[in-house]
């Protein structure tokens, strides 16, 4: 990558291939740390081009606030995602690479070319904990990313504008503390799967748990979401599990994950102003429903929270 013309032929590469590839990214791939490339020549020329950015290594106290929704710093796109959205609170301390671009030239294509560029991505991160990747979800991507080692930990919530793709977010463990979330994470989203497809009308492409009971990563989440500020969406699975559980009438929680009212039905049946006021009370109502199941375990968890889970509503 010494050389102007060699980086010129892989953001060409690249930006053919990914229609959110900029200039500004050919800057950032020449001037910013924590980029790593890797080409794939036939003939002096790139057929293959993977372009990788460092993510993670938070100090477990961020990792925790991120995953309690009390701090945004910037980048590291996965391994936020990775506690903000995820069970373990210090998911972002582990040391990942994320692959933020990769493109094999059109003529050398289904040659195994793009399967070689992540093994040798494999071999230069052997001290980080994971490779990740973060791509809107189609079954063709999806199976690219599983002959390569991948799996599955997330699924988003939403469509993206851009691409009418779901978000999927996907690991490829290198440690054994890599495994560990990696495990950790692809079997909490199998037992979210029933809930995840019925939601987004989107059927997760895995097997899923249908485990109910509560389990410890649960009361966790239940208890980030009722005393912190983690999303509604972030917690559906657990959430609809502590519905089950609770003989408590909930309104505004049971309106929202099991009716699937919208916001602004919600706080017109219940007499409430703005989507801050519903969020406050359904927290609210979370809270009730653990305390109800077992004050003490809700109390133990909450004063092992950064700031006690004092941050509510």
């Amino acid at each position: 990558m010494n050389t102007p013309a060699l980086p010129r032929a892989v953001y060409q590469l690249l930006s053919g291939a990914h229609y959110r590839t900029s200039p500004l990214d050919l800057r950032r791939m020449m001037d910013a740390p924590g980029q790593h490339f890797l080409q794939a020549t036939a003939n002096n020329r790139v057929a293959g081009a993977l372009w990788l950015v460092e993510e993670g290594g938070l100090s477990a106290e961020l990792s925790q606030a991120v995953w309690c929704g009390f701090r945004r710093p910037r980048g590291n796109l996965v391994a936020q995602s990775l506690a903000a959205h995820g069970s373990d609170p210090l998911a972002a301390t582990l040391v990942g690479r994320r692959v933020s671009r990769i493109a094999v030239h059109p003529a050398r294509q289904r040659e195994g070319i793009g399967q070689q560029l992540i093994a040798c991505a494999c071999m230069q991160a052997a001290q980080c904990d994971y490779l990740s990747v973060s791509f809107g979800y189609t079954p063709e991507l999806w199976r690219f990313w599983q002959r390569c080692g991948f799996v599955l930990v997330r699924m988003g919530n939403h469509r993206e504008a851009s691409s009418g793709c779901y978000t999927a977010m996907a690991l490829l463990p290198l440690s054994d503390a890599g495994k560990r979330l990696a495990q950790q994470e692809h079997r909490r989203l199998r037992r979210d799967a029933d809930i995840l497809t019925q939601w987004n009308g989107e059927a997760i492409p895995l097997a899923a748990l249908r485990e109910q009971a509560l389990n410890d990563e649960d009361w966790r989440e239940l208890v980030g979401f009722a005393f912190a500020h983690r999303p509604l969406l972030t917690s559906l699975g657990c959430l609809h599990r502590l519905l089950q559980y609770s003989a408590l009438p909930l309104p505004a929680l049971r309106g929202r994950l099991e009716e699937k009212a919208s916001d602004a039905e919600l706080c017109a049946r219940l007499r409430i102003s703005g989507r801050k006021a519903l969020l406050a009370l359904q927290r609210a109502q979370a809270a009730q429903a653990l305390i109800a199941l077992d004050a003490g375990r809700t109390q133990s968890l909450r004063d092992v929270m950064p700031g006690g889970g004092d941050h509510a509503g």
